[in-house]
């Protein structure tokens, strides 16, 4: 399961920037989602769907911290490959802003990354693809600035640094 490691994102210190989400299926760290409505009877609580116009709607990263629940305690996990945000729970979803960046695992990309292309959302994926170039017209588009790993235990997964050059 793909990983996200933000690194400086307007959403870690504006909080208006930052979403509660709730979708009806599993979402990985790294989706890319639209938000379709509020959640009815509550305020603070959004509908996330699966992007169907990317160059129309703003789609919002989904990183929550790798917590489960168990006898109705929150633990961390210690292997966060294995977590998911469960559906009709809630979840953390971003706006992108251009000049935030973060890391994600290359499983949570569809296609091979490369330095200086793109990633860009995908109609009717949670998944976002790689880009040779911007020609696709998204609302959000990401750089690829360097390729990476992420540690998790003794463990290093490849992943790919992203820089958001194109934002709402």
């Amino acid at each position: 399961m793909q990983i996200v490691n933000l690194g400086t994102m307007a959403g870690t210190n504006v909080d208006a920037f930052v979403k509660n989400v709730r979708n009806t299926v599993d979402m990985p760290n790294g989706s890319f989602v639209a938000i379709t409505s509020q959640v009815s009877g509550q305020p603070d609580l959004y509908v996330a769907a699966t992007p169907t116009d990317v160059t129309k709607e703003e789609v919002l990263l989904v990183r929550s911290p790798e917590l489960i629940e168990v006898n109705g305690l929150r633990v961390d996990l210690t292997d966060v490959t294995l977590f998911t945000n469960p559906a009709n729970r809630p979840a953390t979803a971003f706006h992108l802003k251009v000049g935030d960046d973060f890391t994600i695992t290359d499983d949570g990309i569809t296609g091979v990354t490369t330095k200086e292309k793109y990633v860009v959302p995908v109609n009717g994926d949670l998944k976002p693809a790689a880009a040779d170039d911007l020609t696709g017209n998204t609302l959000v588009a990401m750089k690829v600035v360097d390729k990476t790993t992420i540690s998790v235990g003794n463990r290093r997964i490849p992943a790919t640094k992203l820089l958001v050059v194109r934002s709402v």
